[in-house]
């Protein structure tokens, strides 16, 4: 039994809007932090001070948030239906 048929119908909607925002925000979010950790990586942008470390962990952190994003998208084609 998947985790679509468990759930009621009067829940369905509100969990795909949610997972509907879920993926804009992590897209949008993960696409931003990707890009400012490329750029601090290789010293494109003029802060100083940020380490070679720091600037992946922001990478990182964006690929996360893609994920998420990506996921979002997955609940919401699931629930949206």
């Amino acid at each position: 039994m998947s985790v679509r048929t468990r759930i009621p119908e009067s829940v369905k909607g509100p969990l795909g809007v949610v997972s509907l925002a879920v993926m804009i925000l992590g897209l949008v979010v993960g696409y931003i932090f990707t890009m400012i950790g490329v750029t601090l990586y290789f010293g494109l942008n003029g802060i100083e001070g940020i380490s070679t470390g720091e600037s992946v962990l922001v990478v990182a952190t964006g690929l996360v948030c893609l994920v998420a994003g990506y996921f979002g998208w997955k609940g919401f084609i699931g629930f949206a239906y």
